[in-house]
């Protein structure tokens, strides 16, 4: 059982993941959590546990190094959702998913793939079916469509179902929406799983011919519109949803479309607006600048902006920009950030992505992509809101401010050590049996020498407070060859052992 597990849901074998409990409640009661990304590969040992029930649940990568995956997940945050009725719509629109119990609730919509394949192509028709299903803001697994393993990148991680095995609250259920055990899952994989070929038929257009027939009423219609119009319009949404059909019928009929308008409103409104309502939509649409409301809903939860561009009638210039949907820090010291936007990383410093300009300089730089303006505000609340969900990259030791201080000084004081305390005058550092003393400024001097240090993020007296913190460091002044003079004294185990030069002194420099 754990192979045929193992087999099924494999990822990414350099790095795994782990979303532990903090001790802050969200503001619906729930607890708050963080995640973790762990360099190291996911054990059997790990794979078992996750089975077993032991916490934390296991996360695994579905893209891998080559930037292929053989899962992918559509993770639907809704409470309370209906399963057995969502079951039934993608029965009726013959996707061949599985349907899982999320940890709190919720659902995540797996496709299967047989063999590993285009982590593009699995995003690809995951965001043609959530945008179909009502479900365009979901998250995507893989979010990346590749990675940046090579500059420490690992994407990011799901947590797995069956923690705990068929004891589990996140368990499958078949077409009927019964849970199932954990083999009766197997089962349902090998139904529904799928060859790449498989894979990239789903969900093509069957109706192109009949979107292109000019006695179509949706010809050319941006994919929401189409969406909308079979699954109906929800209720307090009528307003927005003519509004955006007015907008179609203005790019596509240059006479008589607000005339259609009624048309429009009795076929797809149940039940149609008022005949004034319409006119005062007819009104706003009819502005010189008008464009669909993407970001408003009914059409938001339908949006498929790749390929509306390409309809007719569809957003064209009006496009919406490239959205950021996740960052990731990785741990180093500064740290660095890589920005995911539309299933592309961009890595960035902790200062440009800070600054929207910048930000947009490095996108453009990287993928070909720079951003629309923003305002500082806006660009400030989007980060507060994506760092709520912060995914963690562990970096190297050697990345690490208090490795590189370590070394550097170490470096410092070692290769040309004085001969005695006198030394330090001349800028060298001096070491005894027992201490270490140098000039702060002597030091200083080398870090800009050999550019091996972050100055603008370490300027030099928060450099000064790093030696404090981590090494107890002290300022003296003291009469070196009759003139004062501030020097630092520090504990040479604090560091590798420096080179002592032997001299004739019997007692220690200084009480």
């Amino acid at each position: 059982m754990l192979e045929r597990f193992k087999q099924v849901f494999s990822g990414l074998e350099i790095a795994y993941g782990q979303t532990k409990k903090t001790d802050d409640f969200s503001e619906n009661g729930k607890h708050q959590t963080k995640s973790f990304t762990i360099k190291n590969p996911p054990t059997d040992k790990l794979w078992q546990a996750h089975l077993d029930g032991e916490d934390p649940a296991l996360g695994i990568v579905p893209i891998r190094e080559d930037n292929k995956c053989k899962w992918g997940c559509i993770d639907i945050d809704t409470y309370p959702f209906d399963h057995k009725s969502f079951i039934k719509k993608i029965r009726d629109k013959n996707i061949p998913m599985i349907l899982f119990r999320s940890k709190s609730g919720g659902a995540h919509a797996f496709l299967f793939t047989k063999d590993f394949v285009p982590a593009s192509l699995m995003r690809d028709r995951l965001k043609k079916i959530a945008a179909e299903l009502g479900h365009a803001r979901a998250e995507i697994f893989p979010k990346q469509d590749y990675i940046r393993a090579d500059r420490g990148d690992t994407g990011s991680f799901l947590n797995l179902p069956y923690h705990g095995g068929d004891k589990t609250i996140r368990y499958a259920f078949d077409d009927e929406g019964n849970c199932l055990t954990l083999n009766q899952f197997f089962d349902m994989y090998e139904k529904y799983s799928l060859s790449e070929k498989e894979l990239a038929n789903v969900k093509k257009t069957k109706e192109k011919e009949k979107l292109e027939d000019d006695n179509n009423p949706l010809k050319g219609a941006p994919p929401c519109l189409i969406a909308i119009s079979k699954e109906g319009i929800p209720n307090g949404q009528r307003n927005n949803a003519m509004y955006n059909f007015g907008v179609y019928l203005k790019k596509r009929f240059s006479s008589d479309w607000d005339l259609k308008m009624h048309d429009y409103n009795k076929k797809y409104c149940t039940p149609p607006l008022e005949r004034n309502e319409i006119q005062i939509l007819i009104k706003s649409v009819d502005k010189k600048e008008y464009q669909y409301k993407c970001k408003d809903e009914p059409i938001q939860s339908f949006c498929n902006s790749k390929l509306c561009v390409l309809q007719e009638f569809g957003v064209g210039d009006g496009a919406p920009s490239p959205e950021i949907t996740e960052i990731r820090k990785y741990d180093s010291d500064p740290p660095i950030y890589f920005v995911t936007i539309d299933g592309e990383s961009v890595e960035v410093d902790d200062m440009t992505l800070h600054d929207s300009e910048k930000f947009s300089i490095s996108s453009m730089n990287q993928l070909n992509r720079p951003m629309l303006p923003v305002g500082k505000i806006i660009w400030r609340k989007m980060l507060v809101h994506l760092f709520k969900n912060l995914g963690h990259v562990p970096a190297p030791e050697s990345s690490k401010i208090n490795v590189q201080v370590r070394e550097l000084l170490a470096d410092f004081i070692n290769k040309a050590p004085g001969k005695d305390i006198n030394d330090i005058k001349r800028g060298l550092p001096y070491s005894d049996e027992k201490d270490s003393y140098f000039k702060f400024k002597d030091f200083w001097r080398y870090l800009q020498r050999t550019k091996s240090w972050p100055d603008k993020t370490y300027p030099k007296q928060k450099t000064m407070r790093l030696l404090e913190e981590l090494f107890s460091t002290i300022e003296l002044v003291k009469s070196i060859d009759g003139k004062n003079t501030r020097i630092i004294k520090m504990d040479i185990v604090k560091l590798e052992r420096p080179n002592v030069r032997k001299t004739k002194m019997k007692d220690e420099p200084f009480a």
